[in-house]
């Protein structure tokens, strides 16, 4: 029932504070609308194996990167920032960073009060699925920028 919870309210809870956090025009909701989506979807991915034991590596990966790179994308949107791709790019690590821990150290609370049945020693495979799929979205953006930008050249 938690997992629901969670999966529920938190991609709610972004959708509503997000643009008023931001003061942000309803031009990008409907990025902000896919993240969000996103993150819900991902909380039901079928994840695998690994060392033997089962972890939420599909769940990190697309509720916690390619979501966070959405996030970021919305946010850079928005506020219309423009920067050179290291920063853009450790700006993104910056993110998924703070927001993978912030969700470790709630996985680790939750674990400390019993609604961790499966226990929290996959905590370094959350941070590498995290950081992964924010490269993974990261690496989408480039390549579709790159080609807008070859694509408005050629007109």
């Amino acid at each position: 029932m938690l997992f629901f919870i969670v999966s529920v309210s938190v991609p709610l809870l972004v959708y509503v504070a997000a643009p008023k956090l931001l003061n942000a025009h309803k031009e990008w909701n409907w990025l902000l609308l896919i993240a969000c989506t996103v993150f819900f979807l991902s909380w039901y991915l079928p994840s695998p194996l690994i060392d033997g034991k089962q972890t939420q590596f599909m769940t990190h990966f697309v509720g916690g990167g390619i979501f966070t790179g959405l996030l970021w994308l919305y946010i850079k949107l928005v506020k219309k920032w423009r920067a050179v791709w290291w920063v853009e790019a450790a700006s993104l690590f910056a993110l998924v960073s703070t927001l993978g821990v912030a969700n470790e150290l709630f996985e680790f609370v939750l674990f400390k009060l019993g609604h961790m049945p499966l226990g929290i020693s996959d905590t370094s495979y959350d941070l590498v699925a995290n950081t992964l799929g924010a490269l993974s979205l990261y690496l989408v953006y480039v390549v579709a920028r790159r080609t807008q930008q070859e694509s408005d050249r050629a007109d």
